[in-house]
């Protein structure tokens, strides 16, 4: 993918490599992204943070493939793992101290539902990061609605309202940023412990 290329999409993307590069892993952790895509994001950390153990899962099984081959191409088949599944319904086999989602939740449905799936399956001190769309809100009008009608022809649904309702649970901290007027966010749900 030649320079240009990488730049729209970083900017597209944006915040996507300032979340990934404040995880810092402890050694042994188990980082899982879910839509992992073709495991560009795990494949990145994986190359920083050799002693983390990384789990990708997506329901595509031919970009599950592509990811496979990207993997292997960077000799970090040891390290991540693939796996078909389906965010609010996957199961977790072992203990996963961390969850990304990037630029993928405005993708599903029933996003809410779906953090707290992940949260009932994580130990204490387990944490979700996001970096996603926002709902554009400091966005002039003629700014922000065609450019959530080209997101909707993607399929990005912005949504960010629900993550207040994560406020009001004793048992969850959660931190999160607006960035540029409302582009994206950038957030942290934690489960309480250690």
């Amino acid at each position: 993918m030649n320079t240009v290329i990488q730049n729209i999409i970083s900017i597209f993307f944006f915040g996507r490599n300032e979340l990934l590069d404040k995880l810092h892993p402890k050694a042994h952790e188990t980082i899982c992204e879910y839509e992992c895509g073709t495991a560009r994001n795990l494949i990145y950390i994986a190359k920083n943070f050799q002693n983390s153990k990384f789990i990708g899962v997506d329901a595509s099984t031919q970009i599950l493939e592509i990811a496979k081959r990207k993997i292997k191409k960077a000799n970090l088949s040891n390290q991540i793992r693939l796996v078909h599944g389906v965010a609010g319904s996957f199961k977790f086999q072992e203990k996963i101290d961390r969850i990304i989602f990037s630029y993928s939740l405005s993708m599903l449905n029933k996003p809410r539902e779906i953090l707290e799936d992940c949260l009932a399956q994580m130990p204490p001190g387990g944490s979700i990061e996001i970096v996603d769309f926002g709902d554009f809100k400091l966005w002039p009008a003629i700014f922000k609605s065609p450019t959530l009608r080209f997101l909707n022809l993607l399929g990005f649904f912005p949504k960010v309202e629900f993550l207040k309702e994560f406020e009001i649970d004793k048992n969850i901290t959660i931190n999160y940023n607006i960035k540029l007027g409302g582009y994206s966010y950038m957030a942290t749900i934690k489960r309480s412990g250690i």
